[in-house]
């Protein structure tokens, strides 16, 4: 049966790569050249030269696993099809990515992953974020579901339900003038002088609807794809499910992307397609909490201090609520307007 212990044990990993994200230094290692050239150009501007000891090594084996062995399929809270299920191991636990095969071991300290890496380089690039972000939860800091965006030091985040507009917002802040944090994860800590906030080092995915109303982004289209896109109704563009990375440093330029910054406010995002108006208004308080599952998030099974699948206890829910005291909180609501909310948190900062 496999097992943690064993899971890429015996495999060269010559090809190395050393990372530091804010303070948290990382160590990736790989048998393949290929996946070691896309992750260093990926993280180019976190590579250094490894001098630091690392929190968390990750191997990346590109091989074929062969997992035995009975594993646990995670349910989802959206209800939406299973992605992940696991095995609990000795000081640590298996898990096994549904869709694509890729099997995972984490232990303290350490990560691996086994299988089609050159096919499947996000599977790696989440492997290697959630040892950072595991790294910062550790120090008390708390993850929001959220795009987030910077002018100065002066940090806003985007929060909603899958499919709101969160990378599409952050995007059009950054073609008028703001700096990139995140794309859908913030990790927050409220301190004397503000709430910290952390962005991971990830490049914005976004659906096609995304870049056919982006100018910048949409001028890169072939004029059949543009044309293709620019027929199909409304409702199904929104919905239209095909992912592409954005290199917003090769875009814009050197420095478009910062990691740190202070929050200042959380937009909830509760717009929808075929709404009435746009309309923007303060919530504070119990109302505010009221939308803890817009922008509340948790590692998930790349916790190994939290049971796969467990709900949110009360303690956690409590944090939430110390951390909305210290932001202003407005709630968006009636049809996407991107330039109108562009103006909004242009007012704001």
């Amino acid at each position: 049966m496999t097992d943690l212990h064993a899971l890429g044990r015996g495999v060269p990993t010559p090809y190395v790569l050393s990372l530091r994200f804010v303070d948290v230094p990382l160590r990736v290692r790989t048998n393949d050249a290929d996946v070691w050239a896309s992750l260093g150009h990926y993280f180019e501007p976190w590579v250094t030269p490894g001098d630091a000891a690392p929190v968390a090594v990750v191997t990346l084996v590109q091989g074929h696993p062969r997992p035995e062995g009975t594993f646990a399929d995670v349910a989802r809270r959206d209800g939406k099809a299973v992605k992940e299920a696991v095995r609990l191991e000795p000081h640590g636990r298996l898990i096994l990515k549904r869709r694509t095969g890729v099997l995972m071991g984490l232990a303290p300290g350490r990560a691996v992953a086994v299988g089609d890496l050159r096919a499947n380089l996000n599977q790696a690039i989440n492997l290697v974020n959630a040892c950072y972000a595991k790294a910062v939860v550790e120090r008390g800091y708390l993850l929001l579901h959220a795009s987030a965006v910077a002018k100065g030091q002066d940090v806003v985040a985007l929060a909603g339900v899958p499919g709101a507009g969160k990378s599409t917002a952050a995007l059009h802040l950054v073609e008028a003038g703001f700096r990139f944090v995140s794309n859908d994860r913030l990790l927050v800590r409220a301190t004397p002088g503000g709430v910290d906030a952390l962005g991971y080092p990830k490049q914005p995915r976004v659906n096609p609807g995304t870049v056919l109303h982006h100018p910048r982004l949409a001028a890169r289209l072939k004029p059949e794809e543009r044309q293709a896109l620019a027929a199909m109704e409304p409702a199904s563009l929104w919905g239209l499910e095909r992912k592409c990375d954005v290199d917003l440093d090769a875009l814009y330029g050197r420095g478009t992307v910062v990691l740190r910054g202070r929050l200042r406010v959380l937009v909830l995002l509760r717009w929808r397609l075929g709404g009435d108006g746009f309309a923007v208004r303060p919530i504070a308080g119990a109302a505010a909490l009221s939308q803890l599952d817009l922008f509340a998030k948790d590692l998930g099974v790349f916790d190994l201090d939290q049971a796969p699948g467990a709900p949110r206890d009360a303690e956690a829910s409590a944090r939430y609520a110390r951390l909305l005291d210290c932001l202003h909180v407005l709630d968006v609501t009636g049809r996407p307007d991107f330039p109108a909310l562009v103006g909004v948190v242009r007012g704001l900062l």
